[in-house]
């Protein structure tokens, strides 16, 4: 991956960050009448959202690691690890599925609303993974470089 690329990946996933924020703070501010009524089966719209939002509390920190793999790649000039890859795909569809939710793109929340706790749930654990891996890619990248080097 040429040094180019990576900056111009950082700069595409930045300003996509700064859209979820956007979305996401409207989503939080909107009240739904959906929120007064139980959705199908014995699920209710309040903890359907209080999940949707453990999928964003991990959707935000996975974007900002996958932020810095990219710079820490740029910086030291590294090719991406088959891990960073494997989060990078990860975050990738659990930040798609959450945007689509926050987003009300074409009537698609009320469908995703629909599908009840298991889908959150699922969610969660693939965005929980990405998160992982992305952690872990970061800090095999990161230079071995002590304290002291640092202060002298």
């Amino acid at each position: 991956m040429s040094l180019d690329l990576r900056v111009w990946l950082l700069v595409l996933i930045s300003a996509l960050l700064l859209v979820t924020i956007e979305l996401t703070e409207d989503f939080l501010e909107r009240v739904s009448p959906r929120l007064h009524r139980p959705a199908a089966g014995w699920a209710s719209s309040e903890g359907l959202r209080l999940l949707w939002m453990v999928v964003g509390s991990l959707v935000f920190p996975g974007i900002v690691l996958l932020l810095l793999n990219l710079a820490l790649l740029a910086w030291r000039d590294l090719s991406a690890s088959p891990v960073l890859v494997l989060g990078a795909v990860l975050i990738a569809i659990g930040w798609l599925v959450y945007l689509v939710l926050v987003s009300q793109i074409g009537g698609l929340e009320e469908y995703v609303q629909s599908l009840g706790f298991t889908f959150p749930l699922a969610v969660s654990a693939i965005v929980l993974l990405a998160d992982l891996l992305l952690l872990i890619a970061f800090l095999s990248a990161m230079p071995d470089v002590s304290l002291r080097q640092l202060l002298s």
